[in-house]
């Protein structure tokens, strides 16, 4: 018997604990003894949209479990790989437990592509998870191909990392629109940065079009011009045979489409925006002709 003596020891529901590890099974964890990622690629979490999902989870239950894997500094605890956002609506509720599965074969590149899926990502979250990815020596052909973007993405975004503040701030709060408009005022933003920081302080709207011609006219290779607050395009600037309209004091060039209805037209206003108009409400003001 002397042999088996051994055997007193054997932690027999340990045994299940790792075999439920293994095979993918959900177990309640201490919600304590789970971390967020500090490198996942989402920083901004919409709280409305947590406390909305808290309140589902309170009247349906936790329908998808979370996944973790084991945090190797710290013994028996975990970091969350994906469903971050699920943890916060638990941790929300105050549940000391929460339903996930275990699984170490962990690939970021796989969370990131759940992120771009699930909901829009910040762009500056992108950023700074590109860097990360490029500091662990992969390329951007890499990254490009493993997201799912061409690389041209990637190339614009990465220039938001070493973005200066004046710009990565003007994006942050929507003031520059869309991630091309930030790549321009970055580029430029090299050659000029006293001009680029002046424009972007004024309080006139920005557009990609705005951007695009404001930044080609007073380019320093082929203009004397410094780069001044953005102009309002002028109504029927850069077109031919088409109508200078007003609607509501509004100053606009009328497309020649329909709008979505037939009593309707398209109207390019000078901010860059475009509406469809009833008729009635437009105002012919004259024909323009080159």
């Amino acid at each position: 018997m002397g042999q088996f003596e051994g055997l007193k020891d054997f932690d027999v529901a340990a045994l299940g604990r790792n075999a439920s590890a293994t095979t993918g099974k959900p177990r309640e964890l201490p919600v304590a003894r789970i971390e967020r990622d500090p490198d996942n690629i989402r920083k901004s979490f919409d709280e409305a949209a947590v406390i909305q999902l808290a309140e589902t989870i309170k009247a349906d239950g936790l329908l998808q479990a979370i996944t973790v894997r084991r945090n190797i500094h710290k013994k028996d605890y975990f970091i969350i790989s994906y469903g971050e956002r699920r943890f916060r609506a638990v941790c929300l509720l105050g549940h000391p437990t929460i339903a996930a599965v275990i699984d170490d074969n962990f690939d970021p590149y796989r969370q990131a592509i759940e992120n771009l899926q699930r909901e829009e990502l910040d762009p500056l979250d992108i950023a700074d998870w590109v860097e990360k990815r490029e500091a662990a020596g992969d390329s951007r052909i890499t990254i490009a191909k493993r997201l799912g973007k061409p690389k041209s993405y990637i190339s614009e975004i990465a220039l938001l990392i070493k973005a200066p503040p004046t710009i990565r701030e003007a994006f942050r709060s929507r003031r520059i629109p869309d991630i091309r408009s930030a790549y321009l005022l970055a580029r430029r933003y090299d050659e000029d940065p006293a001009g680029v920081t002046t424009w972007l302080n004024g309080d006139s709207p920005i557009t990609r079009r705005i951007v695009t011609r404001t930044l080609a006219e007073s380019h320093p290779s082929r203009s004397t011009t410094p780069l001044g607050p953005p102009a309002a395009p002028r109504p029927g600037a850069g077109s031919w045979n088409s109508l200078a309209v007003q609607v509501a004091g509004r100053e606009g060039t009328m497309v020649l489409k329909p709008g979505h209805r037939a009593n309707q037209a398209t109207v390019q206003f000078a901010d860059g925006s475009q509406e469809a108009v009833t008729l009635s409400k437009i105002r012919l003001k004259t024909w323009m002709a080159l």
